[in-house]
């Protein structure tokens, strides 16, 4: 199974913790925002179930080129991650930090 690298609220993570093996640390510029990986889920239907939560936001490998968001380049902006940053840009600067978040 592959790694998966979520952005969630963190309430929403306090009620519903993923089903499996996984890692989390809040956004040092949004505490409301917590990052997790999930390096391993119990079952599909416990996967589906979580990722449908409102607000949960699935970091996918095919976003590695694209920009970040503005949301997530502030929530994590403490960590040196800017606006116009590619994902693969800001997974190497959050990983200094938060060192789970490698693929």
């Amino acid at each position: 199974m592959m790694t998966r690298f979520y952005f969630v609220p963190s309430a929403t993570l306090a009620a519903h913790t993923p089903v499996g093996s996984w890692v989390a640390h809040s956004c040092p510029g949004d505490p409301t925002v917590t990052m997790v990986v999930v390096d391993n889920w119990s079952d599909t239907v416990a996967q589906d179930t979580w990722e449908a939560l409102p607000g949960v936001t699935e970091v996918l490998i095919e976003h590695m080129g694209l920009p970040v968001t503005p949301a997530i380049s502030a929530a994590v902006g403490p960590w040196g991650i800017t606006p116009g940053m590619t994902h693969r840009q800001a997974f190497q600067q959050i990983r200094r930090w938060f060192p789970a978040w490698r693929h």
